[in-house]
Formats: C-alpha cells, structure tokens, sequence
C-alpha cells in the first residue's frame, strides 16, 4: 500500500532558522497546516492537524502526535482560552517538543466517514499510516491520546512505528466508560450546533448544557471555560461510542513505554480506588487538558518522556 503525505509546508518547518533556548521557548510556536492521505476500510480520506515548533526541527527533534477525546477536536490539546494555562502545544514547544496537533478522522477538518465502521481499530489505522509517513524525517514520535484519542493511541501502537506513548482519561486495566444514569449523548442531526450538516447522520455529541457535568469536577474547572466548550464541542462516530461500552472491545497494552494518566476525580471512567493509572493528576476531572490542573499534567509528562526517552535537545 502506498502512503502519501501533502505537507507542502513540511518542509518550511524543517528549516526554521535556529535560536539558542531562551529565545527560542519565548518565541511563539511557528505551526503549519498539514494533510495526510490515508487508506481506511478500503477508502481513501485525509487527516487535517497542525505541525507546530519553537526551534528548527530536524531529524532530532521529538514530535509527539496529539489525539483529542470523543467530541473535541485538536483545540482539545491547543485551548483558545488563557492558551498559557490551558495549551499543552504551547508548553509542549517550549519544552523542546514538536507537537503534531492531529483532528483525529471523523473530526474537525479531517474527512467524515462512514460512523458505523469508524471505530477505534480505523483510527488507529489512520494514525499509524500518518506516523509511517512522518517516520523518515524523525526519530522519535510519541504518541499522546485523550480519553477515546487514547484508545486509538493504543490500536496505532499496536502497529508499530512509535516509541512512547501517553495515555489520559483511559485507565490501564478497564475497558472504557462507565454506565450512566442518563447519557449525556444525542444524535449530531438533532444539536443545533450540527443539524443540516450532510455528514451528521450516525455521529453523536453532548447535548446542550451537559459538558460541566460530563467531563469534569466542582472546584477543578474555570466556569468561564464551559461556553467555550460548547462553542467548540465536536461530534463523535456511532461506532467510537459502542466500542466504549463495558466488554465491547478488547484492550493491549502498547509494548513501547507507555504511561496512562487519570484526573482525580474523573467519574466519567472511574468511580473510586485504584483504576489502573501510573499517575493521578490531583484536582482534575476527565478533561484533564481543560482544568486548573493542567500545567500539572503538562510537567508530569515531560518528566516521564525525559526519564524514558531523553531530555529534548535544545540546540
């Protein structure tokens, strides 16, 4: 099978002029559009994100592949809102990473498939034919996934190609979410947000109003943050949401190091006591990325990237 990648902007980025550390992490991040083709249950779609760095990217340079949730999209991982508090791109390029901001497909501004057959084992298809075709320009991808992003994080690896992966909102040992008292989902044809959109048959969001609730904790979120949220909300494939049901999907562990990291008080996936997590982000709900303690998780995975991979080089 033949992988192709549009990035005619690839290569801009790759000979950004270079800037010692300081300069370079006070500098804002250049990012260039990108497109990548890919081939998933026997079509052809594209994957839109956005390759973003401080310093000149070269074959060394660390790129970690961003993965939203289940009704986000890559402003998941780079939040308009106070982007110093709530931007991981932002963190994650200063800290000498380069992020590669994926809208994961059926998201944002990457094709819309069929929702019935976009299930997790065709998104993590996708993404590892996007790391395939990233692999000769860099030597170390990581792979960073969110909630439903993390479950596809975990199908790409499977596949190879990646050397880390981070996993949050997704516990280690338990399938997916847990059962509710009344879902907080609703067809995408019937949301304001979505209706008359030709693709929206088959695709779910939350319904109005329900996002607090869902994804996060009294007193670990900012509530100017929630209209933003519904501003921003996505929609997520029928077949991602069955998949999340208790039983409904098997799970392997990637064998690459691999850290699954859960907010404190993350109802969403886990009730109480220990759910199978390498690190619990103190003060969060589910949205790990969205609340107060976001810098916090920031500094965690950088200090565990560091430890497994090696610090990024600066120069």
């Amino acid at each position: 099978m033949k992988f192709t990648v549009k990035a005619a902007l690839l290569t801009a980025l790759l000979t950004l002029p270079g800037a010692t550390t300081a300069v370079a992490a006070e500098r804002p991040a250049r990012c260039a559009e990108q497109r990548f083709s890919v081939q998933v249950n026997g079509e052809h779609q594209t994957i839109a994100g956005e390759l973003c760095s401080r310093r000149k990217l070269t074959s060394r340079t660390p790129v970690q592949i961003l993965l939203h949730g289940g009704t986000y999209d890559r402003s998941y991982w780079d939040w308009p809102y106070q982007p110093r508090r709530y931007s991981y791109v932002d963190s994650a390029t200063r800290a000498g990473y380069a992020t590669l901001n994926l809208d994961r497909l059926g998201y944002g501004r990457s094709g819309r498939p069929d929702p019935e057959t976009l299930d997790f084992e065709a998104g993590g298809e996708a993404v590892h034919q996007v790391v395939r075709q990233l692999r000769p320009r860099f030597r170390t991808i990581v792979l960073n996934g969110h909630s439903m992003g993390g479950l596809v994080a975990e199908k790409a690896a499977e596949r190879g190609g990646v050397d880390a992966v981070i996993i949050s909102g997704i516990p280690r040992d338990r399938p997916g979410a847990r059962a509710a008292a009344a879902s907080p989902f609703h067809p995408a044809e019937l949301d304001p947000k979505f209706a008359g959109k030709p693709w929206a048959r088959g695709y779910f969001t939350t319904r109005p109003g329900t996002r607090a609730q869902t994804f996060h904790h009294p007193g670990t979120y900012d509530p100017a943050i929630i209209p933003v949220e519904e501003a921003l909300k996505d929609t997520l494939a029928s077949a991602e949401l069955r998949a999340v049901e208790p039983g409904a999907s098997k799970r392997s562990a990637p064998k690459v190091p691999t850290a699954y990291v859960l907010g404190e008080h993350d109802t969403l996936v886990c009730g109480s006591g220990d759910c199978g997590a390498d690190e619990i982000v103190r003060g969060s709900g589910h949205s790990i990325n969205t609340s107060l303690a976001a810098r916090s998780f920031y500094r965690w995975t950088f200090t565990w990237l560091a430890r497994k991979l090696g610090s990024p080089n600066l120069d």
